[in-house]
């Protein structure tokens, strides 16, 4: 199982306005959203980026069975 993605999200609605801003935690520089769809978008393709796994992640191919008779 890979890594989960984290996501710093900061909304401020007041009246009719709309901002978000939304940081991933590895990441300084936060993505500026002015309207509910544009970071719903966002966090959707997030979601579906799933980065691949790293080679230590990678499902390891079972060991052949021993060719070497059990003992009794």
């Amino acid at each position: 199982m890979s890594e989960p993605r984290l996501f710093l999200v900061r909304v401020w609605q007041h009246l009719s306005q709309f901002r978000a801003a939304v940081r991933s935690v590895d990441q300084d520089e936060p993505r500026l959203f002015d309207e509910p769809a544009q970071l719903g978008e966002f966090l959707r393709e997030a979601s579906a980026e799933a980065p691949p796994p790293a080679a230590d992640d990678a499902p390891q191919p079972a060991a052949p069975p021993s060719t070497r008779p059990e003992s009794c």
